[in-house]
This record gives structure tokens, C-alpha cells and sequence, in this order.
């Protein structure tokens, strides 16, 4: 498949938020749908595109969606924009501000873990923010450079109905709680998957410790 061409004073951006889910020492993960389409299995954190609440901000960056009539918050625009474009994401205005969306949308909506989630039961932090540059892997960009901006948020579940379905999940629902030692060694560990057992990688590092 023909990768797809990148002018050099050009710049894919995604913004995302990762949720940071703990308990007693271990860490939610779930298997990454977009991998697992690609027959790549891997665990991370839960979270995904953060979205657009002005799009008049497009302008002001000479940004162009990727995905025309979406709102999530990936991009591409001029690097000269990128500096300016870090100082308005930095202020938080006319974007999403919390993880909860794609909180529901993955536990509800999407694996079904729990039957329902509603705002109060559930308690957000914001705990720091990741910039990186990497090449993705997303479908339909994969190879283009892209300048991530990661919000990471600590989520804690305030009911055993919504706490309790998570920790009695089994194996091959695509979620699995793993120690800090197995994310930061990017461990890989055998899981059913689709009637076969699989290798599967952990990844997660940007959870556990601020950058330094």
C-alpha cells in the first residue's frame, strides 16, 4: 500500500487524552481496536481524540481536518503554526477538557464492559501533559510524522457498579488489569482472542510518570 505524502513544512497534530485507570496496584488496559483490525495486538490505556469545540480555530492555524465534518482534534497544518497552535491547546478554550466521552464510548458503547456510565460516577484528574513527534500507524496515515499532544488524566470509579463489572472482566473481553513493572517492560503476555491465542504487547509508559 502507497504511504501518503507529507509536503516537508507540513505537520500531522493529534490531540488525545489517555485515562490512567488504578487499582490496588494494578492498571486497566484494553486491546487496541485499530491494531487488532491490522492483526497487531496490543494493550494501552484507554482514551482517543480529543475534540474541537470552535472550529473558527481552524482558520487562525491554517488547519485542515483530517477528516472532513469531524471535530476530533487531528490535523494537519504548517509547522510555523505548530508554536502558536501549542499556546492556544495549552489554554484549553474551544476544545474538549475531560476523558469522560471516550470513557463511555469505550466501556459502554464500544466493549461493552458496562451496561452504563454516568458523569458522577467517576472522578477525573488531570495529571500532566506528553508532546512527542513519531510516525503513526492510524489507518489510512500510517507513515505520515505526527506531533502528538497527550493529556493524561488519573480516572477513578466512585460505585462498585461501575468499578465492579471492570475488575471481573475476563480475558477475552479485550481488558485486562496489569502491573506497573509489565508497562514499563512492555511485556507481552498470551490472550484468546478471537477463538486463537495470541501474543499480545503491553504498552502504557506515558501513565505512569510524568515526562522529564
Amino acid at each position: 500500500m502507497t504511504e501518503p505524502f507529507q509536503p516537508h513544512d507540513l505537520i500531522r497534530v493529534s490531540c488525545a487524552t489517555l485515562c490512567r485507570i488504578e487499582h490496588r496496584g494494578r492498571f486497566l488496559l484494553l486491546l487496541n481496536a485499530n491494531r487488532r483490525q491490522k492483526g497487531t495486538y496490543q494493550l494501552g490505556p484507554i482514551g482517543g481524540a480529543l475534540r474541537l469545540l470552535d472550529r473558527d480555530r481552524l482558520a487562525v492555524f491554517e488547519a485542515r481536518p483530517e477528516t472532513l465534518g469531524s471535530d476530533d482534534l487531528r490535523l494537519t497544518l504548517p509547522r510555523r503554526q505548530l508554536d502558536a497552535f501549542r499556546a492556544w491547546f495549552a489554554t484549553g478554550e474551544g476544545r474538549e477538557r475531560s476523558p469522560f466521552r471516550e470513557l463511555h464510548e469505550e466501556l459502554v458503547s464500544e466493549a461493552a464492559l458496562l451496561p452504563a456510565l454516568r458523569p458522577e460516577e467517576v472522578d477525573c484528574r488531570y495529571l500532566w501533559m506528553v508532546e512527542e513527534e513519531a510516525m503513526t500507524d492510524r489507518r489510512g496515515q500510517t507513515g505520515l510524522l505526527t506531533h502528538y499532544f497527550l493529556e493524561i488524566y488519573d480516572v477513578r470509579f466512585k460505585t462498585s457498579k461501575a468499578l465492579g463489572p471492570l475488575l471481573a472482566a475476563p480475558p477475552d473481553s479485550g481488558a485486562v488489569w496489569v502491573t506497573a513493572e509489565q508497562i514499563a517492560h512492555q511485556r507481552v503476555i498470551e490472550l484468546e482472542i478471537d477463538g486463537t491465542c495470541r501474543d499480545v504487547r503491553i504498552r502504557g509508559e506515558l501513565v505512569l510518570r510524568p515526562p522529564e
